[in-house]
């Protein structure tokens, strides 16, 4: 629960938006529209459901109830993101803890943090003002850029490089060996995974989700782009500029992924595919094969076209009915 909220006036400052009303009114809380009473603030979508009576209200169009100050902005989502970061708690760990383990050689910049139990290995850089939780685990030559959290139980394996500003989740793992393998008379004969991972600046990566060190040249994830939790990203797979992937996607290896990509939840891609800038595969795409820039696709493997995908979906489902005629067509006609 958010308290100590400044006035209406001030939270209009915080959120780029023009106020209406009393901004030296200072609301309570913050609460979801359609709890709010008039003591809160809320943030509203300007469609779904709102209290009669409320406080403070942040949304692109007025709202029908009571309202002692209105706040209007452009984009309610991104007003959102202003206010919540605005209150978002501090980072509770300065400087280096006498119960971290900092290798000699490792580098510490000015105003980084290394919490309890947290591993520095030999040869690694932590950036100015990066923070690295409890039981993280830094591998030699690694390099955790300016700005950057990490957060407890994430692995930065030997030689990676992450960026600036970026927020590693728990239990992530960036730099584990790659996915490589021979068949031999013998059994499978492992290929030492010998490369490196490199994460651009402002990227997200979540919970649980892994990011595979290359054979022998380069995994990396551009700059801006936010991974959910539990994704796979093979070894040597190269992701574009501000690409969002959601939870539970695997990309095998060798393939690229274009910038400003929007993944749903549990897409597949096969190895050493291309799949373009723009493109957007919907929940539980599968993609074996090259996908053209700027396209909408669905479906299981192999994934098509959305509109044609959709057609068929609908048609799926009369399949009963279409079939039940077919075979009276076939019975009158073997009558005559």
């Amino acid at each position: 629960m958010v308290k100590n909220l400044p006035p209406a006036k001030v939270i209009a400052e915080i959120v780029k938006g023009t106020i209406v009303g009393d901004g030296e009114f200072v609301p309570g809380g913050i609460a979801e529209s359609p709890e709010a009473g008039p003591e809160d603030l809320t943030v509203w979508d300007g469609r779904g459901p709102i209290s009669e009576d409320v406080g403070v209200v942040i949304s692109p169009e007025r709202p029908p109830g009571k309202v002692k100050a209105f706040i209007k902005v452009k984009d309610y989502r991104e007003a959102l993101a202003h206010l919540l970061s605005h209150f978002e708690p501090p980072h509770p760990f300065k400087g280096v803890s006498p119960a971290a383990f900092v290798e000699d050689g490792a580098k510490v910049e000015e105003g980084a943090a290394v919490a309890p139990f947290a591993y520095v290995s030999g040869g690694a850089v932590i950036g100015k003002g990066a923070v690295i939780y409890p039981f993280v685990y830094v591998g030699p030559g690694a390099r955790i850029g300016e700005g950057t959290v990490v957060y407890p139980f994430a692995y930065i394996g030997w030689g990676v490089e992450v960026g600036k500003r970026c927020l590693i989740h728990p239990g992530a793992v960036i730099g584990a060996e790659g996915f490589g393998f021979v068949p031999t008379e013998t059994g499978w004969l492992r290929i030492p995974q010998i490369g490196r991972v490199r994460i651009g600046n402002d990227v997200r990566i979540g919970a649980n989700t892994t990011v595979d060190r290359a054979t022998f040249s380069v995994t990396s994830v551009g700059k801006g782009s936010k991974i959910d939790n539990l994704v796979q990203i093979a070894h040597n797979v190269k992701i574009g500029d501000y690409t969002v992937i959601a939870a539970q996607s695997g990309i095998a290896g060798g393939t690229e992924i274009g910038s400003r990509v929007i993944f749903g939840g549990q897409v597949g891609v096969a190895d050493h595919v291309k799949v373009g800038d723009g493109v957007i595969a919907a929940a539980g795409s599968g993609i074996s094969s090259n996908v053209p820039p700027g396209k909408v696709i669905a479906g299981k493997i192999p994934a098509r076209d959305r509109s044609r995908f959709n057609r068929s979906a609908v048609l799926f489902y009369k399949l009963p009915e279409i079939y039940s005629r077919l075979l009276e067509l076939a019975r009158k006609l073997e009558k005559k």
